[in-house]
Formats: structure tokens, C-alpha cells, sequence
């Protein structure tokens, strides 16, 4: 589906929605213990609340939501449910999201692997038009910073540069708190539609840890106050 959500069978597509779709009518009807809360990636940054099961029709459920989820699941048009009483963690498409009403109705119920859970640092997505460069021995390439973390950056270039894979050097980045320059080896290249990202492991010093902590703290504090200032939301 994408980088952040990867849909998995267990007992077999139909086997596993099955299951889903019991779980949560136990939920709704009480039976079950409703422990379920919801995940989206806005911005990289996850947003997670409590939501309720109002009711159940055929393979579709209407939830009930926090404003700011259904705010998040508009955009996305996919959400994970979470709870113990699914063998793994649910992704579900949204068929309808009203968000004045916190209501979704969700459908393509199936199980999943939520690979940002997997994360070992907080990464956002940027917004100001901040660039890098990455020199070694046989390569110099500057692209856009797509988002970064403590452990990794993600670059925009118009092609791919052809810079080999593992390919050590250094990694300059001019944020707006100060400029950093740290050591970094290139994971992968995924080409998009105007272009090519190229994600890079980079090895912060303790100066160039705080520099990014202290810069990410920041976008993550404009990334919430954006979905608190969504114009459907009713204070």
C-alpha cells in the first residue's frame, strides 16, 4: 500500500475478515471489552485516539472518532485499528468520513503490518524548502529533504544520480535552527512521479542530535496545530 501500511493474509482474505468483522461486532454489542483505538500518519507524525463501534451491516462498520482522526482518515482514506481482540493489527479503507459528526463507516477489513511502528526514531515530514548535500569519493547529489529522523533523511532529486547503493560520505543539511554535516551511506532509491527519492542512513553526533530533536520537535508542533485548525473541527 504504501511505505507506512502493508496488508497481510493469516487465515486467508476471507478467513481473516471474518474475524475482524466478529471482533468488532463483539465490541459493538458489548460482549467485548471495547479496548480499540485507531492509527494514522499525518505528516509521518501518528495520530491515535479511542473509537467506538456504533454499529455493524454486512462487511462495513461505522465508527465513532475523535474529530482530529477523522481528520487525518479523509485525507488518507485508510486506517489501522488496533485492539487485543485481533490477531494482528487491522487496516481498513473508509468508505464515508463526516468529520463534524466524528462518523466513519469503514469496509475492506484486512490484517496488517505497520511498518512505522517499527521505527527506532521519530520521523516528520518537512515543509519548509530545505536542501542537502551528499558527497563521496565518487558522487556529489543535492536534492530537496523530503523528512528525516535521528537515524535517516530522505532526499528529492529530479533523476535517479546512480549513486551506489551503500555508498558512504557525508551529508550536509542547512536546517533553519543551524547547518549540519554528518556521516551517512545511501539505503535505497525509490522513483516517484517527478522524480527520485534517495534515503540515507546518517550517524548524528551528540551537536547534530539536538540540532535535528530540536528542529523535529518544532514540525511536529506546526504538523499538530495544522490538524487542530482544520476548518471542520468543532472546538
Amino acid at each position: 500500500m504504501n511505505d507506512i501500511y502493508q496488508r497481510i493474509q493469516v487465515a486467508g482474505e476471507a478467513e481473516d475478515s471474518k474475524q475482524i468483522l466478529t471482533a468488532l461486532a463483539g465490541i459493538q454489542s458489548g460482549r467485548l471489552n471495547n479496548d480499540l483505538t485507531l492509527v494514522n500518519y499525518f505528516r509521518q507524525v501518528p495520530v491515535s485516539y479511542r473509537a467506538g463501534v456504533l454499529s455493524m451491516e454486512d462487511d462495513s462498520a461505522e465508527l465513532s472518532v475523535h474529530q482530529i482522526q477523522a481528520v487525518v482518515i479523509a485525507q488518507e482514506k485508510v486506517t489501522v485499528l488496533k485492539s487485543r481482540h485481533f490477531a494482528r493489527d487491522v487496516i481498513a479503507q473508509a468508505n464515508y468520513v463526516n468529520v463534524a459528526k466524528s462518523r466513519v463507516v469503514l469496509s475492506g477489513f484486512s490484517y496488517a503490518v505497520v511498518r512505522a511502528d517499527r521505527r527506532m526514531a521519530v520521523r516528520v515530514e518537512l515543509s519548509d524548502p530545505i536542501y542537502a548535500t551528499f558527497k563521496a569519493a565518487d558522487a556529489c547529489v543535492s536534492g530537496r529533504l523530503f523528512d528525516m529522523s535521528l537515524t535517516g533523511v530522505s532526499v528529492a532529486v529530479p533523476a535517479n544520480p546512480g549513486v551506489a547503493l551503500s555508498e558512504r560520505g557525508e551529508l550536509s543539511v542547512s536546517l533553519p535552527n543551524d547547518t549540519i554535516t554528518v556521516p551517512a551511506s545511501l539505503l535505497t532509491s525509490k522513483p516517484q512521479a517527478d522524480g527520485c527519492r534517495l534515503i540515507f542512513e546518517i550517524e548524528a553526533t551528540r551537536a547534530a542530535e539536538l540540532c535535528i530533536s530540536q528542529y523535529i520537535f518544532r514540525r511536529q508542533v506546526e504538523i499538530i496545530k495544522e490538524l487542530k485548525d482544520h476548518p471542520g473541527i468543532i472546538p
